[in-house]
């Protein structure tokens, strides 16, 4: 997307992303203890969550849709010394194997979409996804205080067209919903909390796939 695109080209756009969510680093031993191995970081901006797990010698790929984010990342992983595998890609299309990845991180990506966009990127992850394999995804709550701005181009999904972040559908959760959206997934761990500031509510989300078929 282009306005996260310009914003990874500068140090200030950069500087509220570079570190790990306390809920993600806080499950690394959990992983560890799992036997888990090789992780896919969906929208991985510029690349805190690959570098988190790399330096924890896990087997890292990612992709996102940005050019500026992929450079800083590869440039981060070289000044680690680190090995990552990452790449231009889309959520909706993953460019991997079935039955490839012991985990899948989606963090602040998949409800930048409508409902059937959704969908697809979460058939996708759940193809790429190991039987038992984990998800650990965010998803935006209806209690966020930037529900219903904007025009609403379906339920619960608004776009916002002066605002370049907002220019993109967001499509905002339920409780409910987000048990539904993730078929064939057991809800581990789902909480809604505020992210970055009063007001800024989103779903943190453990998930182990269970049902391949999404039955």
């Amino acid at each position: 997307m282009k306005a996260w695109n310009e914003r990874w080209k500068s140090e200030k756009g950069r500087a509220l992303w570079l570190e790990p969510v306390s809920f993600i680093a806080s499950l690394v031993p959990k992983f560890k203890k799992k036997g888990v191995k090789k992780i896919l970081d969906i929208g991985f901006g510029v690349g805190r969550h690959s570098m988190l797990f790399a330096k924890e010698g896990f087997d890292v790929y990612g992709i996102d849709t940005s050019e500026s984010g992929l450079e800083y990342a590869n440039k981060w992983a070289r000044k680690e010394k680190v090995k990552v595998c990452l790449k231009l890609g889309e959520m909706s299309n993953l460019a991997f194997e079935n039955d490839f990845f012991d985990l899948i991180i989606a963090w602040n990506v998949l409800y930048h979409n409508t409902s059937d966009g959704i969908r697809k990127s979460i058939d996708e992850i759940r193809r790429c996804l190991k039987q038992d394999g984990y998800l650990i995804c965010s998803l935006i709550s209806v209690k966020n205080d930037k529900y219903g701005l904007g025009e609403e181009i379906e339920r619960n999904t608004f776009v916002v067209t002066e605002e370049k972040e907002k220019s993109h559908p967001h499509h905002y959760f339920y409780r409910k919903e987000t048990r539904q959206c993730l078929i064939g997934f057991s809800l581990l761990r789902g909480k809604d909390v505020e992210q970055f500031r009063s007001g800024d509510f989103h779903w943190h989300i453990l998930a182990k796939l269970i049902s391949k078929d999404g039955d």
